[in-house]
C-alpha cells in the first residue's frame, strides 16, 4: 500500500506544477539573477514549494483516513505537529514573497521548535551511550533538541542554492527514512516520509538543471521541519521495536549519514564565517554546492554527485552493524563525521583560488590610496575557507 502513495504524491506535483509555474510567472513571483553569489542568470518562480505543501498534506491526510494509519509512538503529537507545519509553510510564503526580518523568522523558529520539543515531544531524550550519554535531563534535552531543530531546518533552506539540489537531496533523504520507518513498523512516520519523497521526486522534475522553479523558502522550511520530525523519530525508536538486522545500528550514527551533507554544509560555513567576525547568516559563494561548481561546472554534475555522496553516507551507516563488535561506538562517530567533511578536502583545495577571486570580487570599491584587506582572510587562510 505504501508504493501508491509515493506514486499519487508523484503524479500529483508532476501534474500541478506546470499550473503553478505559469501563475509565479503571471504574478512576477520570480528570482531574478543580480547578486554575484546567485548561480543562475534567469528569472525563475520561487513559490515551488506551494505545490509541495499541498501535495504532502493531501497525501499523508488522504491515506491516513483511507487505510487507517495511526501515529505509531504518540497519537497526540501529530496535530501540533500538522499546526506547526503549516505556520513554517506560511512564513516560508511570505518571506519568499514580501520577505521577512531574521529576528521575526527567529521568533516563529523558537515557537515552533519549543511546540515540536515539549507539546509533541519530538526531542533528543538520549544519545544511546555515545560518548557514555544515556538519557538526558528533561530541560537540556529540550534546549538540546531546539538548538537541533534550528540548525536542521536552516541547513535544509541553505543547500537550496543550486538546480536540483535540495530537491533530489531530500528523496534521497526521505527514501532512507522510510525503509528505517517500514522495518520497524512505524506507519505514520512511513507515511510522511515516503509521501515527502513522492512529492520531491515529481518537484524534481520541474527543478533538475535547468530549473523551471525554485521550492523557495516556503518549500525549503517546511521539508526542513519533516526532517527534524523525521530524524528525532528515528532516534526515539524503541529498542523493542527495531528488528534483529537493525538492532546494531547506532540510530544517532544513521540520522547523522542520513543529514551529513546539508549538517557539513552549515556547520563548515558558520564556523569559517564566525572566524572572520561576521554574521554566520552572512551569504556568500563558500557553501560546499557553490565550490563543486567550481570545480564541475555544471548544474547537474554537482547535483549527481551530492548524489552519490549522500547515498554513500547512508550506507556507511546503515553498514555499522558490522563494524560494532570492533571499534567503540565513539570511534564510528568520528570516524563518520572525518568521513563527511574529508571528502569534500580535494574540491575545497582545488577551488581554493577560485573562492579567493570571487572573494576579492565581492570587495566594495576602496578610494585611492587606501588599502583594505580582505574581509578577515589573508594569504595564510585555510584551504577549508
Amino acid at each position: 500500500m505504501i508504493i501508491f502513495v509515493a506514486i499519487s504524491s508523484f503524479f500529483m506535483t508532476l501534474f500541478g506544477m506546470p499550473t503553478l509555474i505559469k501563475v509565479a510567472k503571471l504574478k512576477q513571483l520570480v528570482d531574478e539573477p543580480g547578486e554575484d553569489r546567485k548561480i543562475h542568470h534567469r528569472s525563475v518562480p520561487t513559490i515551488g514549494g506551494v505545490m509541495i505543501f499541498i501535495s504532502v498534506f493531501f497525501n499523508v491526510l488522504f491515506w491516513a483516513g483511507l487505510i487507517g494509519v495511526d501515529a505509531s509512538f504518540d497519537a497526540s503529537a501529530q496535530p501540533m505537529t500538522l499546526a506547526c507545519l503549516v505556520l513554517i509553510f506560511f512564513m516560508g510564503l511570505k518571506d519568499d514573497i514580501i520577505g521577512m526580518s531574521p529576528s521575526k523568522k527567529l521568533l516563529v523558529h523558537l515557537f515552533i521548535g519549543l511546540a515540536l520539543t515539549t507539546i509533541s515531544e519530538y526531542r533528543i531524550e538520549s544519545f544511546g551511550g555515545l560518548f557514555g550519554v544515556y538519557e538526558l535531563p528533561e530541560s537540556l534535552s529540550i534546549i538540546f533538541s531546539i538548538f537541533v531543530y534550528i540548525v536542521i531546518v536552516n541547513a535544509w533552506n541553505l543547500i537550496d542554492g543550486l538546480d536540483g539540489l535540495a530537491a533530489g537531496f531530500t528523496v534521497i533523504a526521505m527514501s532512507a527514512f522510510t525503509f528505517w520507518f517500514l522495518s520497524v513498523g512505524a506507519m505514520s512516520e512511513a507515511l510522511l516520509s515516503i509521501a515527502t519523497a513522492g512529492t520531491l521526486l515529481g518537484f524534481l522534475v520541474f527543478n533538475f538543471a535547468p530549473a523551471r522553479i525554485f521550492m523557495g523558502d516556503c518549500g525549503s522550511l517546511f521539508v526542513g521541519v519533516i526532517g527534524y520530525v523525521l530524524a528525532t523519530s528515528v532516534i526515539a525508536t524503541p529498542i523493542e521495536a527495531i528488528p534483529d538486522h537493525l538492532l546494531l545500528v547506532s540510530k544517532e550514527v544513521l540520522v547523522m549519514g542520513i543529514l551529513s551533507y546539508p549538517l557539513v554544509d552549515t556547520l563548515r560555513v558558520f564556523i569559517l564565517r564566525a572566524a572572520r567576525g561576521i554574521s554566520p547568516f552572512h551569504p556568500d559563494r563558500n557553501h560546499l554546492h557553490h565550490r563543486l561548481m567550481m570545480q564541475f561546472g555544471t548544474h547537474r554534475k554537482t547535483a549527481i554527485s551530492v548524489y552519490a555522496y549522500s547515498i554513500a553516507m547512508i550506507l556507511l551507516a546503515f553498514s555499522t552493524p558490522y563494524l560494532r563488535g570492533i571499534l567503540p561506538l565513539e570511534i564510528l562517530f568520528f570516524g563518520l563525521l572525518a568521513i563527511a567533511f574529508g571528502t569534500f578536502y580535494p574540491t575545497l583545495r582545488r577551488t581554493k583560488k577560485s573562492y579567493m577571486i570571487s572573494l576579492l570580487l565581492d570587495q566594495p570599491e576602496i578610494p585611492k590610496g587606501k588599502k583594505k584587506p580582505l574581509d578577515g582572510v589573508d594569504s595564510k587562510q585555510s584551504i577549508l575557507a
